[in-house]
């Protein structure tokens, strides 16, 4: 059994290759951020091989996303609500065949900082991907309590104090944050993703990009302080270990309309479409006793049987006397 799995191993490592090589001689501009995919043998479980770069993809133990759950969360009082810039930027919204993107213009006079929150930095806000099932039931990427949401907005900054544009952060400690917003199906959409999703039918094939105009971050956010942050990763190739994630606590709309247009959209060219876009979403990762912390409290009322997030911790501090005995000082 075990020479079976070797003998399939080495046939997939060989067959990887094989495909590769086919890539490059069919298209001299060909890469591996054009090659890989959500499913088969270009799929999640195969990015750590596909490019020895993107390692972590299958070895990594700080991977992303994951499964929030409610039972196992930490509540941190000293966790600061997060801080997003009032400017509104522009860019382009591009179809890579993998998902959507909007990237903000690089030469913007004012930019968008994403600062407080478990931040010790202040982060450049750069990019939002648009992760997307073709049913309602799954879509998000990240889960809680199990509970996938039809799609998920992932907005990307880079550690503007420390590093000088998103492709050098990426690969540094402390040098992405990542603001998860969940999408739900509702018949009061938001405002600024509408923005977004007007222009969905520009961007229906691989390659195509539409400008996106005075898109306000702050107002794409929901309502709401609340938010749960781990560290984690990128979920695309490379899986780089260095992003601080938060998962925001309230979704934001999106109409039927909007969702239908959304899973219009196509994984290849307009001579060659492939498959819809949609079902981008990487399988979830192993928590592997990492701590999920929460600015929510979910303390209860005294008599109430569930226990509290906020320990009752007391300290004693020893101080000697002249005589040299101890006394015990509890504060």
């Amino acid at each position: 059994m075990i020479e079976n799995i070797l003998h399939k191993t080495m046939f997939i490592r060989i067959l990887i290759c094989l495909l590769g090589i086919i890539v490059l001689i069919n298209d001299t501009e060909a890469s591996w951020e054009d090659w890989w995919t959500y499913d088969g043998i270009s799929g999640p479980s195969f990015w750590g091989l596909i490019n020895p770069q993107w390692s972590l993809c299958s070895k990594g133990r700080r991977q992303s996303p994951i499964n929030i759950e409610p039972d196992k969360l930490l509540f941190d009082p000293h966790l600061r609500p997060v801080q997003v810039d009032k400017h509104k930027v522009a860019g382009s919204l591009h179809n890579t065949g993998q998902f959507l993107v909007f990237k903000a213009d690089k030469d913007a006079k004012t930019r968008v900082n994403i600062t407080g929150g478990p931040l010790a930095y202040h982060y450049q806000f750069e990019e939002i991907y648009i992760h997307y099932g073709m049913e309602n039931g799954h879509g998000s990427e990240h889960r809680v309590n199990n509970y996938a949401f039809p799609a998920e907005i992932q907005v990307y900054g880079f550690n503007a104090e420390l590093y000088h544009n998103m492709s050098e952060a990426q690969h540094k400690s402390q040098g992405l944050v990542a603001l998860s917003i969940m999408v739900q199906l509702g018949e009061k959409p938001n405002p600024e993703l509408r923005i977004i999703t007007s222009v969905f039918n520009k961007v229906q094939y691989r390659t195509q990009t539409a400008p996106v105009g005075h898109l306000s971050l702050r107002e794409l956010l929901p309502e709401t302080d609340g938010y749960m942050t781990y560290e984690g990763s990128t979920t695309h190739p490379g899986c780089w270990e260095t992003a601080v994630w938060l998962i925001l606590n309230k979704p934001i709309y999106i109409s039927a309309q909007e969702l239908y247009a959304l899973r219009r959209l196509m994984q290849g060219t307009e001579l060659t479409p492939k498959a819809p876009l949609g079902n981008n979403a990487r399988p979830l990762q192993g928590l592997h006793h990492r701590t999920i912390r929460t600015n929510i409290d979910f303390r209860k009322p005294p008599d109430s049987k569930c226990p509290s997030m906020t320990p009752d911790t007391r300290y004693r501090a020893n101080t000697w006397q002249d005589d040299g005995s101890l006394t015990h000082n509890v504060v």
